[in-house]
């Protein structure tokens, strides 16, 4: 799963141009003809992105479309191709996907996802470079497949999710993608989650498995794709996908009120500037997280300490004076590869993870600090630490952030003098020891679906064990019973935080055990302000009690759906 949701519409192949079989042999007369093609083709290409880049301005994406033109611009991918047509004698079609191949095959062999990223990304240079002969029917390209179809929307179905595909999507018309490989941290992966488009990868054989036009529900947040769906679930389907769309078109602003009158502070989850732009359309309590991994995932070298400043500035200028809260990089070595020694972990999820990795390199911790530490207009900087397992860990950032703020002003470099540091809940044994970790901590973020999958050592992303990643497991709710209980005795503020804490079947519950901070993506932003404005606080209250004492995952579903359907009727 990499963006969660539900839709329902027919399916619209593309980016399978280079999924055809490699072969045949040209006339040595035609060698050059191809060759000046290729070289037509690219140069097309780099107009394309050029403009693209200029389109987008400061935009996060433009990292990725720089990588595009470095490919177009690299003298060995241009080499290589032009040496098939040469030496091989091969069609430049079947060229450019024998040069893409051997890539691929290299990749395939490591298990660095960086690394597996940048064959991604050659994938998609060479399909541009395809697009543009203007010689292949086989694939139309995903912008104009709507026109084709009298049902406007459609789910895109691809091998690899492609970068030209993503930037060039129109939310009109596309409500999900389906692909068989790009998974969640590739660069199109980012760009859906940053769209909110409902998205699952993984899924094997699309061509063999679903036809072209064929009518199914995709269940990005289990990872189920339903071909031939009951008329029941597709109505449902449809209904959910029409009135998410009515309630964006005409979402409130502002706090949440419950039936009751009682205030539900929504914050936004932010990833890239755009999508903090996004938020404060809706007049958003502030961005409850800022994930700060982006520019280190698009980035070939590791970024800077004044582009790192600039970037969190313009965080905060979009934000309006509204409270940001950052989330320190959370990233592992799978993740991020750049510019560091590689040391291989048997269980990265389990390893060198957020705030360990960044104790285990100072160079990049620091850094981070002292850019956010350098903005300006005496704020008052709130920083979230990842993966807290150890009250240590919490020490340990407080006396960094102390170590650098003197050291900026000992070098003459204002910097923000008033620092909160929170603590991400997500690891069960904090979850567990609340009330300690709340006593070194100012505020605490739940992040519901890391805390989920470690509770029930399920990966979410792993649709393997999905039947184990149970969203309404019991002991989920008793373990967010508890977390509140623990911090209001403290006085200590409480975020829940994640793709779940927008469930809107689980709101009732959240609202019923005390949660009265909610932070979800730009996207549910709408959809949660409609559904928490039907909760009533009692009755919710009142329904919490039963989900508390249920035995059952079944047994929790059942009560909340049933409550959330008398709700809708």
């Amino acid at each position: 799963m990499v963006c969660p949701g539900m839709v329902a519409g027919p399916v619209r192949f593309g980016g399978y141009e280079l999924e055809r079989p490699v072969g045949g042999e040209i006339p040595r007369g035609r060698v050059e003809d191809e060759i000046q093609a290729f070289l037509a083709a690219v140069e097309l290409s780099k107009q394309q992105v050029a403009a693209l880049l200029e389109s987008m301005g400061e935009a996060e994406e433009t990292r990725i479309l720089a990588v595009h033109m470095a490919y177009l611009e690299d003298p060995s991918f241009l080499a290589d191709v032009q040496k098939k047509i040469r030496e091989e004698r091969l069609p430049l079609l079947s060229a450019l996907v024998k040069v893409v191949r051997d890539f691929d095959r290299v990749f395939e062999l490591v298990e660095d996802e960086r690394l597996k990223g940048k064959a991604l990304d050659l994938r998609d240079v060479a399909i541009r470079v395809i697009r543009n002969l203007g010689t292949i029917a086989e694939s139309a390209p995903v912008q104009n497949l709507a026109k084709e179809s009298r049902d406007p929307h459609y789910i895109l179905a691809a091998h690899k999710l492609s970068v030209s595909d993503m930037l060039h999507l129109d939310h009109r018309w596309v409500i999900g993608i389906i692909a068989e490989d790009g998974g969640l941290d590739s660069h199109p992966g980012i760009l859906a989650r940053s769209m909110g488009i409902p998205t699952v990868t993984g899924v094997s054989d699309l061509r063999e498995r679903i036809t072209e036009g064929e009518f199914v529900v995709l269940d990005a947040s289990s990872g189920v794709v339903h071909q031939n769906p009951s008329e029941d679930l597709r109505r449902e389907c449809q209904d959910r996908s029409s009135e998410n769309r009515d309630e964006a078109a005409g979402a409130p602003k502002g706090p949440a009120i419950l039936a009751d009158g009682q205030a539900i502070e929504v914050f936004a989850s932010c990833i890239d500037h755009a999508a903090v732009t996004r938020a404060m359309a809706f007049d958003v309590a502030g961005i409850g997280l800022y994930r700060t991994e982006l520019p280190y995932m698009l980035s070939t070298t590791l970024p800077t300490e004044e582009a790192s400043m600039e970037h969190y500035c313009q965080v905060l200028v979009r934000a309006k004076g509204k409270r940001v809260i950052f989330r320190l990089l959370d990233a592992n070595m799978e993740v991020l590869t750049s510019g560091l020694s590689r040391a291989d972990e048997a269980n990265p999820a389990l390893g060198q993870k957020g705030i360990r990795f960044l104790l285990e390199h100072p160079l990049i911790f620091r850094r981070q600090l002292r850019a956010l530490l350098r903005q300006q207009g005496g704020i008052e900087l709130e920083i979230a630490v990842p993966f807290v397992t150890v009250i240590e860990d919490l020490t340990a950032v407080r006396e960094a952030v102390r170590e650098e703020q003197k050291n900026l002003s000992e070098a003459g470099i204002a910097c923000v003098k008033k620092v909160k540091i929170g603590a991400v809940i997500e690891v069960p044994a904090i979850a567990l020891h609340t009330r300690a970790i709340a006593r070194e901590a100012e505020f605490l973020i739940v992040s519901i679906d890391d805390l989920q999958q470690y509770l029930l050592a399920a990966d979410r992303d792993n649709l393997a064990v999905s039947a184990y990643y149970q969203a309404f497991h019991p002991a989920l709710f008793c373990l967010l019973r508890d977390l509140v209980k623990e911090s209001s005795a403290l006085s200590k503020e409480l975020i829940l935080f994640g793709e779940a804490a927008g469930d809107v079947s689980r709101l009732p519950f959240y609202v019923g055990v005390g949660i009265t901070k909610i932070s979800v993506s730009p996207a549910r932003l709408a959809q949660v302000h409609h559904s928490l404005s039907k909760i009533d606080g009692e009755q919710a209250r009142l329904l919490t009690e039963k989900v508390l004492n249920a035995t059952t995952a079944t047994e929790c579903k059942e009560l909340l759906s049933t409550a959330a359907g008398e709700k809708k009727t």
